[in-house]
């Protein structure tokens, strides 16, 4: 197969290597061998050396895919990022933010732990039209699957600041602490019809803890655990959130440019038992 053209400006978080990519396998980076494919067929285990969980500085190494660049709204204008959006250099992920968008992984994954390090960077952003400051925002899409657009069916692992460990669905994948806050929802509304439709389209299961971020400038960690139907997030240590029985147990993973410079460094993408 032909190689693709390398972007030394703009790369692709993929975590895969370049034979996984063609056979849709993926490899048990701590303790060698192969995971269940996402075709649903057993296929045994094949000895290999021990590794270290995939880290940033592998993936740099093997990126080659093109990232999908998107105007807002959605429409697809090319195969290959914007390199003035999304950098890699001295091993940290940097981007503008704009235009919006994501850069996601060549493969799919299921049962995982996601740990990365992100910090917002650049000054603070335009207060809103009524003078009111705002929050940068960006996120984790884990999960991600349909059509590249903005957003891709997924489930979001938040990264509004002062919101890390809120969880979003996007295009309806569904969890059971969601559904049980739209019915809640649903009922103190009464018979107010405005009111019962914004509770049946509730997006969001809040943080459960007060926000454990640190300044702006500063290095978080986001720890995501992703076991069958269940989804955990950590923020710096703190448990912040957890999802049960979704939709979706298996996807792209997807970094967010949703209007605010943000970097990220430090992933490790570790298969679970």
């Amino acid at each position: 197969m032909k190689a693709r053209p390398r972007n030394k400006n703009c790369r692709v978080f993929v975590l895969v290597n370049r034979r996984d990519l063609r056979t849709g396998a993926r490899v048990d980076s701590r303790r060698g061998g192969q995971l269940q494919r996402d075709d649903g067929l057993h296929h045994p285990r094949r000895d290999r050396p021990a590794a270290a969980p995939v880290s940033l500085d592998t993936l740099i190494e093997l990126l080659e895919l093109a990232a999908t660049r998107l105007r807002p709204g959605g429409v697809l204008i090319a195969e290959t990022p914007n390199p003035a959006t999304w950098t890699v250099a001295d091993g940290v992920i940097r981007c503008t933010g704009t235009p919006a968008g994501y850069i996601r992984t060549a493969g799919r994954y299921q049962n995982y732990q996601l740990t990365l390090e992100w910090r917002w960077s650049g000054p603070d952003l335009p207060a809103d039209a009524q003078g009111h400051p705002r929050n940068r925002n960006s996120g984790i899409l884990l999960h991600a699957d349909g059509p590249d657009t903005v957003w891709p069916r997924s489930i979001e692992a938040q990264l509004l600041q002062n919101n890390a460990g809120d969880i979003y669905d996007i295009g309806n994948v569904g969890f059971a602490e969601l559904t049980a806050i739209r019915e809640k929802a649903v009922t103190a509304a009464g018979t107010d019809a405005e009111a019962i439709k914004r509770a049946q389209t509730q997006r969001k299961a809040a943080r459960q803890q007060p926000s454990s971020e640190k300044p702006v400038g500063e290095w978080n960690t986001y720890t995501i655990l992703c076991a069958g139907d269940t989804v955990t997030l950590f923020v710096n240590g703190v448990r912040q959130n957890h999802a049960t029985k979704l939709g979706a147990t298996s996807g792209h993973i997807c970094l967010q440019a949703e209007g605010a410079p943000i970097e990220f460094r430090h992933l490790r993408l570790t298969p679970l038992e």
